[in-house]
């Protein structure tokens, strides 16, 4: 049995709530994976993995997979999300959903999210997609290409 304040129980309860209806690669589910690992491994599961699910669903289908918002990991993170998910929306012409606007999806201070080494980070600034730029965030342009 869960512990009633563990990430798992917040799963089980979503689920009694309707959520199992929800797709089985929706961003939220990735929540515990996110928990676990460091931020070289985080960013492999959201820009590769769930970046994969995103460009293999119907374009129609997308806004289910981040409509409902995912549990806090850390603040930088919660930053991340917000930011990636409105990035995607916006380069596919979908509304992103109101959760990416909350004001503790954005950073007080800037974070190179992936580490950066001080030779790059001109280029860094310089190619960050502005919507990460408003949360907070600095990652090359490049980083966020799906392959």
């Amino acid at each position: 049995m869960a512990d009633p304040g563990s990430a798992e129980a917040a799963d089980d309860g979503a689920r009694s709530q309707g959520q199992s209806d929800q797709p089985p690669n929706a961003l939220w589910r990735y929540v515990p994976a996110l928990r676990t690992e460091g931020d070289e491994w985080r960013l492999r599961l959201l820009l590769h993995d769930f970046g994969m699910v995103w460009e293999s669903t119907p374009p129609e289908q997308r806004p289910a997979l981040v409509s409902r918002e995912p549990a806090s990991v850390d603040l930088r993170w919660d930053a991340f999300l917000a930011a990636y998910v409105e990035h995607r929306c916006i380069e596919d012409g979908i509304e992103p959903p109101a959760w990416t606007r909350q004001r503790e999806r954005h950073l007080r201070a800037f974070w190179y999210a992936g580490g950066c080494h001080d030779y790059d980070r001109i280029r860094t600034i310089v190619t960050t997609p502005i919507v990460f730029e408003a949360h907070g965030i600095w990652i090359p342009r490049e980083e966020l290409t799906v392959v």
